[in-house]
């Protein structure tokens, strides 16, 4: 999708790194053809993803609450109930029911990807080598065809909004149950309060002049 906000992709920086990392050793006298080859076609390649990070927005899966739908069942033609990229999701754990959007497809044989973000959720412990959950748990309930008609940069209190809309259209929650406010880690700091002047000493009052002597 086009780019639409001013946030830069936290990547950018690390992808940046790499090529000035790179570069250097291609400038080295003492590496030798092959590798500077290799080397240079490396750079091409980060300096691209780099002018795609800078032009489009990418779900993030640190920062961003998606799941993983296997793509032989993600916009499939033949069934109008099958779940597409950018459609609604709640993702049911326990007590917890966290907000979420179909961000990608994956093997037909995997069923369960979510992205970090929701699987830190699930469980703290997790990491990109270590599931959450290893039972079968979790669901997911997805809601086909709910996506937006225009693409745009993550809204978390909006995507919380639509699936509270959407659950209510089958059935609603369970008495005491809510759905997870998810945090913007990427939104910039609030501004620190403006300091407060100390108050002004106090005036004091003229002397009375004292009464005449008869």
């Amino acid at each position: 999708m086009a780019e639409e906000t001013q946030t830069p992709n936290p990547m950018i920086a690390g992808g940046e790194k790499r090529i000035t990392v790179a570069e250097k050793e291609i400038a080295d006298r003492a590496t030798n053809a092959e590798r500077k080859n290799w080397l240079r076609d490396r750079v091409a390649y980060l300096k691209k993803g780099i002018s795609d990070m800078k032009s489009r927005s990418f779900l993030i899966a640190e920062y961003d609450p998606f799941i993983v739908i296997p793509v032989n069942i993600l916009g499939s033609t033949s069934d109008p109930f099958a779940p597409n990229v950018g459609d609604y999701a709640l993702v049911v754990f326990g007590e917890k029911i966290v907000p979420a959007v179909v961000g990608d497809g994956g093997p037909n044989y995997k069923v369960g990807e979510a992205s970090l973000r929701i699987a830190k959720e699930l469980n703290s412990r997790a990491t990109p080598n270590n599931r959450p959950v290893s039972d079968l748990k979790v669901t997911y309930l997805i809601f086909p065809g709910s996506r937006e008609a225009e693409r745009g940069p993550p809204d978390y209190a909006a995507w919380r909004s639509k699936c509270i809309a959407l659950a209510q259209e089958i059935g609603g929650l369970g008495a005491g149950s809510q759905i997870l406010e998810w945090k913007d880690l990427l939104a910039p700091p609030p501004p620190p309060p403006a300091p407060v002047p100390p108050p002004a000493p106090a005036t004091p009052a003229p002397a009375q002049p004292k009464p005449a002597q008869p």
